[in-house]
């Protein structure tokens, strides 16, 4: 049986710019095959009051898609295998070309679109060691001067020193990471400082490390891939809040997305 891997949609409001999660894709994996399965939780109602629309391919907000193929919505996000680039594009990701599947990369690379305004990120799991361990794309890089210099000269593996930014105007919990060197470099994801703030407050020693370094011509969005270290507290559930909790469903029956189960 394999584990299931859990993805959190995020939406970002365009006149106050923050991040909003809207909805979660779950991949479940057993002796049946893949069973994929999209619901909207409870921060899809809040951003609908924000100018948030469901997507055209989940209409409903109440209802639960389910499918045995990874819909259309998200593969439409994933590079395809044959481009030429792909790759080098799964190893600026930090994958294994050789072992990385739709899910590891809608996870990692976001799935991006200049099209739109949604971001995929990964539902944080315990690593084998029993810590809290997750990835992520160093973020802000483009409007910090200097930034981009002092990021050609970080070394892979790295420490970065995180901070409180408790005076930013777009997000009073931003975490800021800088160099050993007090460089300032760039944010943690606005979707992991809601987790920040809850290790902070049971005192629990977090590691921010630089993974791995691209360089031009990467994206701009791919300079720095970073890795969180902590402890696991007791009882802690990442990405908690009334806004990640899932809308309740109606009792009309479930609706099929995809080719039917």
């Amino acid at each position: 049986m394999t584990a299931d891997r859990s993805l959190v949609v995020t939406w970002l409001d365009p006149n106050r710019r923050s991040i909003m999660p809207v909805a979660r894709l779950v991949h479940r994996g057993g002796r049946e095959g893949d069973l994929y399965e999209f619901r909207y939780i409870r921060g899809a109602l809040e951003a609908a009051e924000r100018g948030f629309q469901p997507f055209i391919a989940f209409p409903e907000l109440d209802r639960v898609y389910r499918s045995r193929s990874l819909f259309p919505f998200f593969t439409n996000r994933v590079m395809p295998t044959t481009r030429p680039d792909y790759m080098e594009y799964v190893k600026v990701l930090g994958l294994d070309p050789t072992e990385a599947d739709s899910i590891a990369i809608l996870g990692r690379s976001g799935g991006r679109r200049e099209t739109d305004r949604i971001e995929v990120v990964p539902m944080p799991m315990r690593d084998e060691a029993g810590g809290y361990t997750t990835h992520f794309l160093l973020r802000g890089v483009r409007y910090i001067p200097g930034a981009e210099e002092r990021i050609a000269r970080l070394a892979p593996g790295e420490r970065l020193f995180w901070m409180l930014d408790a005076q930013n105007e777009s997000n009073p919990g931003a975490v800021a990471l800088r160099s050993a060197d007090k460089r300032l470099l760039g944010y943690i994801p606005d979707y992991l400082v809601t987790d920040v703030a809850t290790l902070v407050a049971r005192e629990v020693p977090m590691n921010v490390f630089a993974e791995r370094v691209n360089l031009p011509p990467a994206p701009l969005h791919h300079r720095v891939l970073c890795r969180l270290e902590a402890r696991w507290p007791d009882g802690f559930v990442p990405f908690q809040g009334e806004r990640f909790q899932p809308i309740d469903p109606s009792p009309a029956p479930v609706a099929q997305a995809s080719r039917a189960l």
